[in-house]
């Protein structure tokens, strides 16, 4: 959405940040907005036994925190870095509306990119309610790959973990495996190297 140069040009202040590092945590205060310029976070839940209840991974060009940012409110997730390293600029209030004042033409497509995240949640929480594995796996992932802009007809490698796909579908690590290898056999999808082939 943003590039390198119209983050300096509006001296947007970045920061690097380290693998496992934190961005934000669960019901903390949302005070800064994150644009992840290069690298990869990963957004979760934790439930009271310390499960990980993973919502999504962002990548390259998007925001993280919209909603809580904009209403004044706390944080639903906790954000860590999952990649080696990753560049964010990051915004506070005040500098966001004077970001928005002086480029209006960003105005729309940020609220494309909140759309499309508000759709997909409802899309995901519609299959997690709604869906019996095979389809809450499958529904996870179109919307995988959507998110990492490979069209739905392409074929691509699903670089998630089995525990990372149980947690984003809400199901249990046994389910995930037991649906997975039925849905080889059914040739849903194919398995390289253990990785899914979708």
């Amino acid at each position: 959405m943003f590039t390198k140069e119209i983050l300096q040009k509006n001296k947007i202040p970045k920061h690097t940040y380290k693998k496992k590092d934190v961005l934000f945590r669960e019901n903390e205060r949302a005070s800064s907005l994150y644009y992840l310029l290069e690298g990869e976070v990963k957004i979760y839940n934790t439930d009271c036994e310390g499960k990980e209840f993973l919502i999504t991974k962002v990548t390259d060009h998007q925001f993280m925190g919209e909603p809580p940012f904009l209403l004044n409110e706390r944080y639903p997730a906790t954000a860590n870095i999952a990649s080696d390293t990753a560049l964010i600029y990051i915004f506070s209030q005040e500098l966001f509306r004077k970001f928005l004042d002086d480029n209006p033409e960003f105005h729309f497509e940020f609220l494309k990119e909140i759309a499309q995240k508000a759709y997909d949640k409802t899309i995901k929480l519609k299959s997690i309610v709604h869906q019996n594995p095979c389809e809450r796996i499958t529904a996870f992932l179109k919307t995988h790959k959507k998110s990492s802009g490979i069209e739905e007809h392409e074929k691509t490698i699903i670089d998630v973990t089995r525990k990372e796909l149980a947690n984003s579908t809400g199901l249990a690590i046994e389910t995930v495996i037991r649906t997975v290898k039925r849905m080889e056999r059914e040739q849903k999808i194919e398995l390289i190297n253990h990785k899914i082939y979708f």
